[in-house]
């Protein structure tokens, strides 16, 4: 492990980290519900198709989406059941999309579908990256930290490639998904991690990590020593290592240029989550129907740490952590800085979904839409070295190119603005806003 502490040099800000509640609690299975919603949309890109019929009985790991033309990443059952209805599944953001309700048997869940594992010490190179490359494919891998970018679509890149990086960083308060995969999981991020390395023939990896995982990075000194060409990187605590950019400057000190991908500077990154899933389907041809989510806040009465069935609801995973500790809490899908307040909580947890935080009202407080004091805090914090000030006062006056000057396009949606501005205005909404018209402007 490398001895130096790495950070990204200029921007960001420091948040109350609140992982305290759940850092120290174990991953626990959510029981099986009465019946899951599985979205066939859980990829950036278009739905898969249903590929079952209402009727059907499956198992947990059945096929039922295939993938469908254009960008997409298959779909499992998280159950053993009953296919009951094709309907559509509401999301956070307010919109719909084809999905597939299964009541659950709640006598048959210990059998699973699984592919047969890919034994690959012998393979030559090419073999090799097929081979890994149609797994992915076929165990329906999508990066895990929220992108939900399909995998085998990002490994089948022809960048040269000569770093991966696994994002370790979970900067976001209250998330503590990846550091409980780090204590827990250690040697198999480095073997997901040793297997994508190998696929794209980087000479080195790393897993990078915040020093306020100090129980993971202990775990991870000690696995990287069976592990040649990985190491595990130290990263300050600031916000928002996360972000991919960001995370490859800390790391290699390499600019990723605005619009570009940290392809175009020799690197990969996956999440935490997402290379175990990868090592899950190689090893053991298992495909991906949980996840890992973290259900946080002082407004549930019990914090946890679950592994979701996908399809599970919102109120599932409330429900099997005590429920609420106060009535009426703030519930965040995601991480409290970029995620998304619901109020239905028949919500299903899908790929994207890394946690549910509920926050009492002290701790959520809405926009107070104040004006603007030109304090200067949004531009001294952004870690793209933008404006977000002038941006939005462009946004909000109709003036989109003036915005698009102003670095519109280049801003990671981070949110630290809205953190540490003292009037509390919605710069990130506003953000959303811009950035939407802006591709509504490119499409027609």
């Amino acid at each position: 492990m490398s001895d130096s502490v790495k950070k990204f040099p200029i921007g960001g800000t420091h948040l109350p980290e609140e992982k305290g509640l759940t850092s120290d609690e174990p991953i626990i299975a959510l029981p099986v519900p009465a019946e899951v919603l599985i979205p066939l949309k859980q990829h950036l890109g278009v739905p898969v198709k249903p590929a079952v019929k209402v009727g059907d009985r499956v198992q947990r790991g059945t096929l039922i989406g295939h993938k469908a033309d254009g960008l997409s990443a298959r779909v499992h059952s998280s159950v053993a059941g009953e296919i009951t209805e094709i309907t559509d599944a509401l999301f956070p953001d307010g919109t719909r999309v084809p999905a597939i309700r299964i009541r659950a048997d709640q006598s048959d869940q210990e059998s699973e579908e699984r592919l047969e594992p890919i034994g690959i010490d012998g393979l030559s190179d090419a073999a090799f990256r097929d081979a890994i490359i149609r797994r992915v494919e076929e165990a329906g891998i999508v990066g895990l930290g929220g992108a939900t970018f399909p995998t085998h679509v990002k490994l089948a890149s022809t960048d040269a490639i000569d770093t991966v990086i696994v994002n370790g960083a979970e900067c976001e308060p209250y998330i503590t998904v990846d550091d409980r995969l780090m204590q827990e999981e250690a040697h198999k991020v480095f073997r997901g991690l040793d297997i994508v390395r190998r696929l794209l023939g980087a000479k080195q990896g790393y897993v990078a990590c915040e020093i306020n995982k100090p129980v993971a990075l202990e775990q991870l000194r000690k696995v990287a020593k069976d592990f040649p060409n990985i190491a595990a990187q130290a990263l300050d605590t600031r916000y928002p290592h996360g972000a991919e950019k960001h995370l490859v400057k800390a790391v290699l000190n390499r600019e990723v240029p605005i619009r570009a991908l940290p392809g175009s500077v020799g690197v990969l990154v996956n999440n935490v989550q997402t290379v175990c899933a990868i090592a899950d389907a190689v090893d053991e041809g298992r495909v991906l129907f949980d996840r890992v989510v973290t259900v946080s806040g002082h407004g549930v009465t019990t914090p946890r740490n679950l592994r979701v069935p996908l399809g599970a609801s919102v109120a599932n995973a409330i429900a099997f952590c005590d429920g609420e500790s106060e009535p009426d809490p703030a519930v965040i899908v995601g991480g409290p800085m970029t995620g998304m307040r619901v109020t239905d909580f028949t919500i299903p947890v899908t790929k994207a979904t890394s946690g549910i935080i509920l926050l009492t009202e002290t701790e959520y407080r809405g926009s107070l839409h104040m004006a603007c004091i030109r304090c200067g805090k949004c531009v001294e914090v952004c870690p793209m070295y933008l404006p977000p000030n002038r941006m939005t006062a462009y946004i909000n006056n109709d003036m989109l190119d003036e915005a698009i000057s102003a670095g519109l396009e280049a801003c990671i949606l981070c949110g630290a603005c809205q953190f540490v501005c003292p009037s509390k205005r919605p710069l990130l909404e506003w953000i959303n806003h811009g950035k939407a018209a802006a591709a509504a402007r490119r499409s027609r």
